[in-house]
């Protein structure tokens, strides 16, 4: 992504201006938007899930259900689930992936008590049989349903049912235990296919992929419709491959999350028209003139300068200064990083350098409140999730 002088100029000037002097996630709010608008060009608000662990503030979060009207959510973490219910009682929550026996009860026990009713609203994901009968044992317990939908594996071989006769013995769990389970639909994930090798193409793959969800729930459809309890959910899909469904896909629910900031790992052709809207700043405390690496004092600097920044050794490549890169001879550093720039680049000692993540769902982590940002104005400072392995107080 070529940089834009303008762009992070205006930027590096506001930051300095709001003077917190320290790295800061930086989201911005028009780019945001605006892949907000290229997305529900592609699905409709009701069937769009937002994935919480990519996208990981309430306030964040609250921002796009203020824009699309709707709470549906995609969550792979207990303490963000704690927080999500405590915060958006009214949501729908999909379970993203299995979670342990352990941290399922833990739900019940510390979950906010509120109006969230969680046989409506929340679909625990199953995978096997045996993880079936645990949902069976919790919801005796609890004195009432446990709901869940099933993980299909269509081609990415991460767990999941990919025959009709694994299948079968899931349903049959499902119609033996009536009382106790209530099944709310399906999920599988292609996230394989924009990496599908030759000779293989990635609309084969994608054809592929969706061929064999329709054939599985085609097969549920067919002999097990007392199951279902008005319409299953059937999610499928993720930022890499959102644009590929169109009018033919077996899809009802579609989970989507990195499109929105665009990280470094979805500059994928399906995601061309999406921009980059999340930025590491991180403040310049040294220039020194030329490159010097230690014991090889001697060797060019090939007209560059050396930077040493606050903090560093993020999942982030260097996107501004133009020309600002990584030193792999001097090595990384998550105190001080040492990064080049062109002699004839003017940033300086107090300046900010930008880096791009190459994964939201971690590094948004990182840096404490992200700094929302709208044009040349500092809109708020948004808190992320607590990523503790239990809520404030517990133990």
């Amino acid at each position: 992504m070529p940089a834009d002088r303008d762009y992070f100029t205006a930027l590096g000037a506001l930051l300095r201006s709001i003077g917190s002097g320290i790295p800061r996630l930086v989201v911005d709010l028009d780019r945001l938007d605006a892949n907000l608008e290229r997305l529900l060009e592609l699905q409709t608000p009701e069937s769009l899930r937002f994935v919480a662990k990519s996208l990981p503030s309430p306030e964040l979060l609250a921002h796009l259900f203020s824009r699309t009207g709707r709470q549906r959510l995609m969550v792979f973490h207990l303490p963000f689930l704690l927080q999500i219910v405590e915060a958006f009682p009214q949501a729908d929550v999909l379970m993203g992936k299995p979670m342990p026996f352990a941290a399922t009860r833990r739900f019940y026990a510390d979950r906010p008590d509120n109006d969230f009713d969680d046989v409506r609203q929340l679909q625990w994901l199953a995978d096997t049989r045996k993880r079936l009968l645990q949902f069976v044992e919790l919801s005796r317990d609890l004195g009432r349903p446990v709901t869940v939908s099933i993980e299909l594996d269509i081609g990415m071989h991460r767990g999941g049912i990919d025959r009709s006769e694994e299948l079968t013995g899931m349903l049959d769990t499902i119609r033996g235990h009536r009382d106790e389970l209530r099944l709310a639909g399906f999920m599988g994930y292609d996230a394989h296919v924009p990496k599908a090798p030759w000779p293989y193409s990635v609309s084969r793959a994608s054809n592929r992929a969706r061929n064999r969800y329709g054939e599985l729930l085609e097969y549920a459809w067919a002999n097990y419709p007392d199951l279902e309890d008005g319409n299953w959910c059937v999610n499928g899909a993720g930022s890499p491959t959102i644009a590929m469904h169109g009018e033919d896909s077996p899809l009802n629910d579609y989970s989507v999350g990195s499109a929105l900031v665009k990280p470094t790992s979805f500059d994928l052709p399906s995601l061309a028209a999406f921009e980059p809207a999340a930025w590491i700043a991180a403040p310049v405390l040294k220039r020194l003139p030329g490159v010097r690496i230690p014991f090889v004092e001697k060797l060019p600097s090939g007209g560059r300068d050396t930077l040493f920044i606050y903090g560093g050794k993020w999942m982030a490549e260097p996107s501004y200064p133009e020309g600002l890169k990584e030193n792999t001879a001097y090595g990384v550093s998550s105190n001080q990083q040492m990064l080049t720039v062109p002699s004839s680049s003017d940033v300086g000692v107090d300046d900010y350098v930008f880096l791009r993540p190459t994964q939201s769902e971690a590094v948004l982590l990182q840096f404490g409140d992200l700094c929302a940002v709208r044009g040349a104005r500092h809109i708020a400072d948004w808190p992320v999730f607590r990523n503790a392995g239990y809520p404030a107080g517990r133990a």
